[in-house]
């Protein structure tokens, strides 16, 4: 019995689609952690007396 051809496809997609959504993850994962440092420099620099330049 020869495989069908649609179960490769669907296999291939649903690699593709899950390395898509781990990709998207560690995205928002960066980017909120990146939005917390950017809050807290922008906090420690209105609440340092002189700037830090």
């Amino acid at each position: 019995m020869v495989p069908d051809p649609w179960f490769s496809t669907y296999d291939s997609t649903s690699q593709i689609a899950q390395e898509i959504a781990e990709k998207i993850q560690q995205r928002n994962q960066y980017e909120r952690r990146s939005e917390k440092k950017s809050k807290l420099t922008n906090r420690m620099q209105a609440l340092m007396p002189f700037p830090l330049s």
